[in-house]
């Protein structure tokens, strides 16, 4: 064995990392409060989707011009608590920032590439050595778009896609209607990604890829971590909710809850908890591949059971009661384009999810070694792409955690020393 390592978080993004290193010989631990694959886990209530084209940010140089569209009305995809906002300023400030040139958008969209390029063929090889392959699916993906206009908004963004690798064809009116008859809203066209497709079972798919991390070897162990024990530039261990452990090294996987465990060993990544919801339909697919809706910013992916309709971005204090009229206006959001579906979210065959997405402020991950503390290593903040970005971070952790650097070249754009250490917390 390698050495024993710790990986907080049984997410998706920490079970795959689970099954990386133990793949390479170290001797893995995953410390979780829940069991993999939980109900409340962003990794289990996202919409499924495996694609290179997740790349473009939501910061673009138009996001100003397009932001009341966003804020207002019943439907509007972004809400949140005025006051929660005002005291992140900086963490909006500096998501516009981000974004605000073309190259800026273009270097954000390279370093996601180097994530998502291939997360098709790493899928169904990771569910195939897990005996998964029945949960993912390589249809493609539509990106529709209700006007001419709006096609050519976002044609500058599809053409730099295809610069970094993406495949995609564009399907008109007619064409859309024959490859996707459950949409009867008409439309302008669609833009079909093929080197793309989806997990049928989000949830089942994390549960069943801990059960393979288990027959491998893989130590669970179902604890809060309440503090992070170490000396100087070494960490020794946790102190968790089932009492202390030692480890060799450690991963933090933890989501939106991972800032706290950063900022004990001296980072302090921009990291805020979004809040997603999704309204799952149990009456049947009604697609044939998942699809975004352009003009309401959210996505509809056929799952094993029904019609998953994702999206919504609320910005809220932590702990504060979900808001479902959020998920309400999903559901009425999809009656324009669908058809058929229920008027209301607390109707027989409808259930309802809200959940934390990790959001970092420039809408990078954080994979890489620690500032300070020289053994433990960082993987949180995929905001909407975990799912799909989980094979490739697992081998950006492994290089980290085999090389001892605190960043490289390769990795530098997700690097956690792109951000200041806060000197009051530095070690």
């Amino acid at each position: 064995m390698k050495g024993s390592v710790a990986i907080v978080g049984s997410g998706v993004i920490g079970t795959v990392t689970a099954i990386e290193l133990n793949r390479i010989g170290y001797d893995v631990t995953l410390i979780d409060r829940e069991e993999p694959g939980s109900s409340e886990a962003a990794s289990s209530g996202n919409g499924g989707w495996l694609c290179p084209a997740s790349i473009i940010p939501v910061s673009v140089p138009s996001l100003i011009w397009r932001l009341p569209s966003f804020l207002f009305g019943k439907s509007a995809p972004l809400s949140g608590n005025v006051g929660f906002a005002i005291r992140n300023a900086g963490h909006f400030a500096r998501f516009v920032n981000s974004g605000l040139t073309h190259n800026r958008v273009r270097n954000k969209a390279t370093a996601l590439s180097s994530l998502l390029s291939d997360t098709m063929a790493r899928h169904q090889a990771l569910a195939k050595e897990a005996g998964l392959q029945h949960l993912i699916r390589g249809d493609g993906l539509l990106y529709t778009y209700s006007s001419e206009r709006a096609f050519r908004r976002d044609l500058c963004w599809w053409n730099l896609r295809r610069d970094l690798g993406v495949n995609w064809t564009f399907l008109d009116g007619r064409t859309l209607r024959t490859e996707e008859p459950g949409i009867e809203r008409a439309c302008f066209g669609a833009v079909l990604v093929t080197n793309a497709g989806h997990c049928i079972d989000p949830a089942g798919y994390v549960r069943g890829l801990a059960d393979h991390a288990r027959r491998r070897g893989t130590n669970f162990i179902k604890a809060d971590v309440t503090r992070l024990i170490h000396s100087g530039q070494r960490l020794a261990g946790f102190e968790t909710s089932k009492g202390m452990f030692a480890f060799d090294a450690a991963v933090i996987c933890s989501g939106a809850h991972s800032r706290p465990l950063a900022q004990e060993i001296g980072d302090d990544p921009p990291l805020l908890g979004e809040r997603g919801y999704h309204v799952t339909l149990r009456d049947g697919q009604r697609l044939r591949r998942p699809v975004m809706f352009d003009d309401a910013l959210m996505v509809a992916t056929p799952i094993v059971d029904g019609t998953r309709l994702a999206g919504q971005v609320e910005i809220a204090t932590p702990g504060s009661p979900p808001d479902w009229s959020r998920a309400q206006a999903l559901l009425d959001l999809a009656g324009g384009y669908l058809g058929g579906l229920p008027a209301n979210i607390r109707q027989s065959g409808v259930s309802v999810w809200m959940g934390r997405r990790p959001a970092i402020a420039d809408e990078l991950p954080v994979i890489g070694r620690a500032t300070n503390v020289e053994n433990v290593h960082f993987a949180f903040g995929h905001g909407f792409t975990g799912l799909g970005a989980a094979p490739a971070t697992a081998e950006l952790v492994r290089h980290s955690l085999q090389s001892g650097r605190a960043t490289s070249p390769k990795d530098a754009p997700f690097s956690p020393q792109r951000f200041p250490v806060r000197t009051s917390r530095a070690l």
